[in-house]
């Protein structure tokens, strides 16, 4: 009797930790923007047009992952970016305004223990606020990124680790903003004509519909 029992509260274990959701990790590790120059290519067919050099502002972090998954995989990721620019058309004097955008990565690869993900400030954008053709680092006056997902665990140090901030983030700024907001200003690396460089240092994105 003693011996069924045991086989009984061991099976009753083994389908509980087999019905068990798999958990995913991620800590922001860095970011950081820099002025990236749009690249030129080479192509056969259409005729050739002149285009002018454009300036994109490039957001990368760097973020630190981990999965309970047997496949070392984390099924889908969310990004939300924020950024800070001085908007200069502002007469007398230059306003804050805070930029927003999201990214959808899926089948994101944790073997490493590391990824990085990257979102983009058009050269309009720029220009339009900062009245600049050609952005520099400094135009920027902070960047955060906010991380989310199904099975992404947000308690505790966890919690912490899904969100980081280059400048004042003791007030969280990208949460209590007062200001001018502008939406869908920062757009995914696949709307960018950076899209089909470095693909195997980012995970895939999820196409808007």
């Amino acid at each position: 009797m003693k011996s069924i029992l045991s086989l009984t509260l061991t099976a009753v274990f083994i389908l509980g930790a087999e019905a068990a959701e798999p958990v995913h990790r991620a800590k922001i590790v860095a970011i950081k923007g820099e002025s990236q120059q749009a690249p030129e290519y080479q192509i056969s067919g259409p005729r050739d047009k002149s285009t002018k050099t454009r300036y994109w502002i490039e957001i990368e972090a760097e973020v630190e992952v981990q999965t309970t998954d047997p496949s070392g995989f984390i099924p889908s990721l969310e990004a939300k970016w924020y950024a800070v620019v001085m908007d200069n058309s502002k007469k007398p004097s230059a306003v804050p305004v805070r930029l927003i955008g999201t990214s959808r990565y899926k089948n994101i690869n944790a073997k490493d223990g590391n990824i990085f993900l990257s979102a983009y400030i058009e050269p309009d954008t720029i220009e339009r606020l900062t009245g600049q053709k050609k952005p520099r680092e400094n135009d920027i006056e902070g960047y955060a990124l906010v991380l989310s997902g199904p099975g992404i665990v947000t308690e505790g140090k966890h919690g912490k680790g899904l969100t980081k901030a280059t400048a004042e983030k003791e007030s969280n700024w990208w949460e209590t903003w007062n200001r001018v907001t502008l939406e869908k200003m920062i757009v995914p690396k696949s709307r960018t004509p950076f899209a089909p460089l470095w693909t195997s240092r980012y995970p895939t994105e999820e196409l808007e519909r």
